[in-house]
């Protein structure tokens, strides 16, 4: 009970101080009234009775001291009077203040808006039920160079059935399909996933309103179902309840909606718009192609307690099973898993990483700036600490002052920071040019709580140095040095040169890090694409299969269009292409072998594509042997392709392809379909500017019909300008049919770039703000070291030196600090830059022109911040150094 009553009156002591006091004088005074009646009674006059029980009594302002201290409030007392204090420093020192928050506010916000997408991406878990147990399942073939890829259907399916360890497995397409939402308005193009019926119970997700589906839907039932997002339900639908079990037109086709899912259910990917079963056959269980073919995303559910190496191991027996009982498919396919999320992240992660470590050297260099701010203040300040230690005050009392003003400064640092980084954050969010796996990156409360660590971290960094110097002079020597004339001693000279070195360090290890993006990006827009985008428009669009349900039907469609695409003012030829160069894909890729060739004769891992006559002529594509396709290459007609450079010289080395037989099996049987090569094109890069042209070959469009193609249309005029016309004249042949994209291919070529771009435009900025911050620290230092020595400077301008001698003093303090702070961070970058590895492109991470020019800067940089110091010290004027002494 004693031990509650004295936790009461501690918390009386802090939330009830002025009760509290008020009790307390009254009890003093009713104590001392009672002294004062003893010593009336005893005969004393009343002048000497008060002063008696006032001497009886004890010194009343210690009493109240000890009394203060036993209610735990003189701890209390002194922050907020410190918090007063530091507050008051900031109105007397507007300009310092403002700079070290201004600098913090820089520091602090750039780390908010990094951690905040690391957050979004890396650390917030899956919206999913359990997601740590959820793995990604993959295939490898060390012939075919496959890693984390596609699975195969029947494989998936022999896995889910055999693993002891899977709860169950679900799978999806992992190629994102489009369909044409009509008979609601406008038609409009919806992303859209095919999944397996169990894909949404094993991720853990309940639609919103509706169902999901049905484990036996991932088989046909002669009825065709969707379930849609929120988002489409919310625009399309007006979020109406009457959508579940309404039938719907998708690409000419009635699906009946059962299910909405919530609205933070985005996935397999951000944009998703309906999901619509597999609906495989049921015959095509056993089919060797259902073995053959990859193109589905596996997920499994591991069951509660099993471990990821456990579960692997047993995956790995049914895979040895598969390889002994079907050699034909799967002799050298392996599988693995991935948890999920780290799966999701992928190559983000590193990207990401850097960044964040690049926001934290800012804020290190922020912080030494400060720091050196505040050993200014220190030292304009040192006199008022020693007559307060001389006359008493303790160090501990001291230092935990300045402790104070460091946590106040962060403060409304870390505020100001958390400000700019809550816009900063959306502005990241909106430039993103994909490259994040989230659609919407904000401020939640881990990045909060990142921002008050950083903060109160930061607060103990840059004001380590101003503690250690108060707790470390004496007030005699602080006294003695206070003098006419004196400078800053010894030891602050040091630790303000150490943070400058530090700064300049750091600042090139930053610096670094962004030059070598800005060569990497360099190296990237030199790359020739294969193709002149200058002037071609790409319209990408889909035709509904249930109407056009035949190749003749396909061909007739396509060849009406180009022809009315064609007779366009200002159109110089058009032509259709299965896939466009630098759009991230390579269509199918398959194994080949030429006619005459042995059984090791065959080739891997080819790209396919299909293209219409002119194709080549459009996109300015030189055909290097042999000849184009025409119009006489039609369905029906002989079988024919075109290759490109990069097959011809690997696979036909020393030899003319033209006129040899090719085919699109390893071992050729008598149901091989063979097609002679009539040509050789030159390299287009398929999926990036930064990955290499792979091999492929080219069929003609009418022998290779597909529902989805890409309109290219060269002109000589601006070719968006196209886009009104040309939706028209597909309107006109048929209105159910829209655009999924119209965009120049210059377009293209910079969404190619925008990675890179993305990357190397923010650690540029960052890399610029540090070396901006480097300077100022360099050039607060020799101004305040200039200024420190005017005296000196003055004397020996008196007595003959010359004004460059004198700048030379400045330059040269300036230099050594510079020289030491690059050979450090020469060290650093050196080591740090491996980590960048994956993210240059045609540049190493110890790339030399890199390491020359930056540096090169960083000194220019530096000698700039030097000499205007050192040109006002060569103006010192004698008379008034003289005047001094």
């Amino acid at each position: 009970m004693s031990r509650l009553r004295i936790v009461l009156a501690r918390f009386r002591g802090v939330f009830g101080k002025n009760r509290a006091e008020r009790e307390f004088e009254v009890e003093i005074r009713f104590h001392l009234e009672r002294e004062i009646e003893k010593n009336l009674a005893l005969g004393m006059p009343p002048v000497e009775a008060r002063r008696q029980a006032r001497v009886s009594f004890g010194a009343l302002e210690a009493i109240k001291e000890e009394h203060r201290d036993g209610r735990g409030l003189r701890w209390l007392d002194e922050f907020v009077a410190d918090v007063r204090h530091a507050f008051r420093g900031l109105r007397h020192r507007p300009v310092l203040g403002a700079a070290a928050i201004v600098t913090l506010a820089i520091g602090i916000g750039a780390n908010t808006a990094i951690y905040s997408a690391v957050s979004a991406v890396i650390l917030r878990p899956l919206p999913f039920t359990d997601p740590g147990r959820l793995v990604m399942l993959w295939e490898e073939n060390p012939e075919k160079g496959w890693h984390l890829n596609v699975v195969a259907p029947a494989n998936y399916l022999d896995w889910k059935a055999e693993t002891p360890a899977f709860k169950d497995a679900a799978a999806y397409f992992a190629y994102p399909n489009t369909l044409t939402l009509t008979g609601s308005g406008d038609p409009r193009v919806l992303s859209s996933y095919s999944v397996t019926g169990n894909f949404f119970s094993v991720l853990g997700v309940r639609p919103e309103r509706g169902r999901g589906f049905a484990d036996n839907e991932t088989w046909r039932t002669g009825s065709r179902v969707a379930v849609i997002s929120h988002r489409l339900w919310q625009a399309q639908f007006g979020g109406s309840d009457a959508i579940i079990g309404k039938t719907v037109q998708l690409d000419a086709s009635s699906y009946q909606v059962v299910g909405v899912m919530p609205a933070s259910f985005r996935f397999p990917a951000t944009d998703a718009d309906v999901w619509t079963p597999l609906a495989w056959d049921p015959a095509v269980r056993a089919q060797v192609f259902f073995r053959r073919a990859h193109y589905l995303r596996a997920i499994a559910r591991l069951k509660p307690g099993i471990p990821l190496a456990e579960a692997n191991a047993e995956l790995q027996v049914v895979v040895k099973r598969l390889q002994r009982d079907f050699p034909a498919t799967n002799r050298v396919m392996g599988a693995g898993m991935t948890p999920l999320q780290a799966f999701l992240v992928g190559d983000t992660r590193t990207p990401l990483l850097v960044l964040l470590a690049g926001v934290g050297l800012l804020l290190l260099i922020a912080c030494a700036n400060v720091g050196n701010l505040l050993l200014i203040q220190s030292t304009e300040r040192g006199r008022e600490a020693a007559l307060r230690l001389a006359l008493g005050a303790r160090r501990g009392r001291l230092i935990r002052q300045t402790l104070t003003e460091s946590l106040v400064l962060s403060a409304c640092g870390g505020m100001a920071g958390l400000a700019l980084g809550w816009w900063g954050a959306g502005v990241l969010g909106a430039m993103q040019p994909g490259i994040l796996p989230v659609d919407h990156i904000g401020i939640s409360w881990d990045v909060v709580g990142y921002v008050v660590a950083i903060a109160t971290a930061s607060a103990m960094l840059f004001g380590i140095a101003p503690m250690l110097w108060i707790g470390q002079r004496e007030p005699g020597d602080v006294l003695k040095d206070g003098g006419r004339g004196s400078g800053a001693s010894r030891r602050m000279r040091a630790w303000r040169r150490g943070l400058v070195v530090s700064e300049i360090a750091l600042a090139l290890v930053l610096t670094v890090g962004a030059g070598l993006l800005v060569r990497s990006f360099q190296r990237l827009q030199a790359v020739n694409p294969g193709f002149e985008p200058n002037g071609v428009l790409a319209v990408s669009m889909n035709i509904p299969g249930a109407r056009y349900d035949s190749a003749a039907k396909i061909t007739g469609f396509y060849a009406e269009l180009l022809q009315r695409v064609r007779a366009l003012p200002d159109v110089r030829s058009a032509a259709l292409v299965s896939s466009l160069p630098l759009t991230g894909g390579v269509g199918w890729t398959s194994d080949f072998t030429a006619a005459g060739r042995g059984p090791d004769g065959y080739g891997t891992e080819v790209a396919h594509r299909s293209v219409s006559p002119d194709y080549f002529r459009t996109m300015r594509v030189p055909v290097r042997q042999g000849r184009d396709f025409t119009s006489a290459d039609a369905l029906g007609g002989a079988q024919v392709v075109l290759i490109n450079e990069a097959l011809a010289r690997s696979y036909f080395r020393g030899q003319n392809p033209v006129g040899q037989r090719i085919t699109f099996d390893r071992v050729p049987d008598s149901s091989s379909t063979w097609r002679t090569i009539i040509g050789v094109v030159a390299d287009e890069r398929q999926a990036a500017l930064s990955t290499s042209t792979q091999i492929e070959m080219i069929q003609p469009e009418t022998q290779a019909p597909s529902t989805f193609t890409n309109l290219v249309v060269r002109t000589s005029r601006d070719p968006l300008s196209l886009v009104p016309a040309i939706r028209a004249t597909v309107k006109q042949l048929d209105p159910t049919i829209a655009f999924n994209s119209a965009q120049s291919m210059n377009e293209v070529r910079d969404q190619s770039l925008a990675r890179a771009r993305f990357l190397m435009t923010l650690l540029f900025g960052f890399g610029a703000a540090g070396l901006l911050l480097a300077s100022v620290g360099v050039y607060g230092v020799m101004a305040h070291m200039a200024a420190s020595r005017t005296r000196e400077m003055g004397i020996r301008i008196a007595l003959g030196a010359r004004a460059s001698n004198v700048q030379w003093l400045v330059i040269r303090e300036g230099m050594l600090l510079t020289t030491g702070g690059l050979a450090i961070g020469l060290a650093l970058a050196l080591a740090g830059s491996r980590t960048m590895t994956s993210m240059l492109y045609g540049v190493t991470p110890t790339d030399a022109a890199t390491f020359v020019v930056v540096p090169a800067v960083l000194v220019m940089t530096a000698l700039t911040a030097t000499w205007l110091p050192a040109l006002r010290a060569s103006r010192a004027d004698p008379m008034k150094s003289l005047r001094t002494e």
